[in-house]
């Protein structure tokens, strides 16, 4: 859930969706219980008046899912703290609409109460069908993305993949756009939409940019050897050398790079269990 809350795609399409309702609420509906608080204080037409709230309602929404998504991408938030932003952009929605409709009316002139229910269960019968239909697509488009893993996961044994092995990288259209030997791989940062894959190439660190998400790889490479430490890395457990304490967080540093790469609190309790487990080759000390 939390993922469908910050993803970038879903709230843009929920946005799309929105004001599509909004659209036929504003032209089709013209809601009674709304105009009766204005309809008698104003000289625009109800059409108008409608339009301005739903105008109001729906801009705060926007730059609230805008905000969302920018906060999500550098910080990650708990389920909880996503369901308390929503509520929040819904109180604020509804004010930003009933205050727009205390202006119209001249101020002073409209029963702020009772407009403020009305305008309320008209959010909710927008923004409802809107979100059912947008975390539908999400889950479709997320259990495209499992069945691809499994496919792959069906036909490479991932505890016993050889450091020889090729591995492809997909973009997000399913089409092949890199291969290397799994041993060449370092990591793999996030940036938005893409990811940075870093990789040995004839001896020489290097860098192939491909447009998936950091959360698509984790689904499909998880299982051979790529291990998701932080919201913006993926790790090579073949190549990483030293597991270290800093400042309070563990940190990895890898063969043959510079780089070290950081494990967030969230991924901390995997990535120390992966490496304490038998079976793993790579040498992993801790201070």
């Amino acid at each position: 859930m939390a993922r469908f809350l910050t993803s970038g795609e879903s709230n843009l399409l929920f946005l799309v969706l929105s004001f599509l309702m909004g659209v036929i609420l504003v032209v089709f509906v013209q809601p009674v219980g709304v105009l009766d608080y204005t309809s008698r204080n104003t000289t625009l037409s109800p059409l108008a008046v409608v339009a301005l709230m739903a105008a109001g309602g729906y801009a705060m929404v926007a730059l609230s899912r805008g905000v969302l998504v920018l906060v999500s991408r550098r910080k990650e938030l708990t389920l909880f703290w996503l369901l308390m932003w929503m509520s929040i952009e819904l109180i604020l929605c509804v004010a930003v609409a009933v205050i727009m409709a205390w202006s119209i009316s001249g101020g002073g002139k409209v029963s702020l109460a009772p407009l403020a229910a009305d305008v309320l269960l008209g959010n909710v019968a927008v923004f409802l069908i809107p979100n059912v239909i947008t975390y539908q697509a999400f889950r479709l488009k997320e259990m495209r993305v499992e069945l691809v893993s499994l496919r792959r996961k069906f036909t490479t044994d991932a505890q016993t993949v050889p450091s020889d092995q090729s591995i492809n990288f997909y973009d997000k259209g399913g089409r092949l756009s890199f291969s290397t030997r799994i041993a060449n791989v370092l990591y793999i940062e996030a940036a938005d939409n893409y990811t940075n894959i870093h990789y040995i190439n004839e001896d020489k660190e290097d860098t192939f940019i491909l447009h998936n998400s950091l959360k698509d790889l984790e689904r499909e490479y998880s299982g051979i050897g790529l291990l998701r430490c932080h919201r913006g890395y993926m790790v090579n457990v073949m190549n990483v050398k030293l597991m270290r304490k800093e400042k309070g967080s563990f940190v990895l540093e890898l063969a043959s790079t510079t780089k070290s790469i950081p494990v967030s609190k969230s991924y901390a309790a995997a990535v120390t269990k992966h490496f304490s487990s038998d079976g793993v080759s790579t040498p992993i000390s801790e201070v």
